[in-house]
């Protein structure tokens, strides 16, 4: 089951002191980080008194202001996801030891700034973990009853980091609360392959597209999809596809040259 999630608007701003911002909404999710300054900020009836390191959680369509007593640094998300598998309510809270909602945040606005290939489904995979760390940080768990999203999460983790070396399988499968075993039946259940198979998938995907669309070399091809080495890689390729990378380089180029002359 898919979720709907993705940002409504991203921005970074400095605030000077002793200025305000009055009641107001947005139809999704605000996270309000403050990077420095001091100040308070209601939502809804609630009011707190923010310092560097506290962020705000606001709900779509709760009444908020903000003042600063001094100046403020501050990263402002609005977001939307239909399937958060746990409440996020109105609170202020404080970022953790490692700072892992501020590091979120500044890879979506780096993702945002370059524009790099893939770059939307790079900041939906980190505003995924992201939820998942406000999560952690409000202290609620997982539904035990929907599986689903925990089973979402871990294709988005996936699929994000395929072409690394960061993904432990049996650690991911703990932290969701699983057995590895149960939880490679659960994967395959939800996305028709074992989560090996599935990380083999994204990564030939991805090389499909740096042969069709780039002149990188095999090698170059190779690494950045995870593979040990061109070898390993043109073998591997070979065996899914029946032809080696050049050769599927060379017949893409075909395909799409005679596509060309149709028209």
């Amino acid at each position: 089951m898919e979720a709907a999630c993705g940002l409504d608007f991203f921005f970074q701003d400095m605030r000077k002191r002793d200025t305000s911002i009055d009641f107001h909404t947005h139809t999704g999710f605000e996270l309000v980080y403050y990077t420095s300054g001091q100040g308070t900020t209601t939502l809804g009836k609630q009011k707190y008194n923010y310092k560097k390191g506290n962020f705000s959680i606001i709900e779509p369509n709760c009444p908020h202001d903000e003042y600063r007593e001094l100046d403020t640094g501050v990263i402002c998300m609005v977001f939307h996801f239909n399937n958060i598998p746990f409440a996020l309510g109105n609170h202020l809270y404080s970022d953790i030891e490692g700072q892992p909602i501020k590091a979120l945040l500044q890879k979506i606005s780096k993702e945002l700034m370059n524009k790099n290939s893939f770059s939307s489904i790079m900041i939906r995979c980190h505003l995924m973990e992201l939820i998942v760390q406000l999560g952690r940080i409000s202290g609620t768990r997982f539904d035990e009853e929907e599986p689903e999203d925990r089973l979402l999460y871990a294709k988005s983790y996936i699929e994000q980091y395929a072409a690394t070396d960061r993904i432990n399988l049996p650690g991911l499968a703990s932290t969701l609360g699983y057995s590895y075993d149960y939880f490679r039946h659960l994967f395959k259940e939800f996305t028709g392959l074992a989560p090996m198979p599935y990380i083999m998938k994204q990564r030939f995907r991805k090389a499909e597209l740096l042969l069709c669309r780039t002149k990188d070399t095999i090698t170059s091809i190779a690494l950045d999809c995870g593979f040990s080495n061109a070898p390993q890689f043109c073998s591997l390729f070979k065996k899914e596809y029946g032809v080696s990378p050049l050769q599927y380089r060379e017949q893409s180029k075909l395909s799409n040259q005679s596509r060309s002359n149709q028209y």
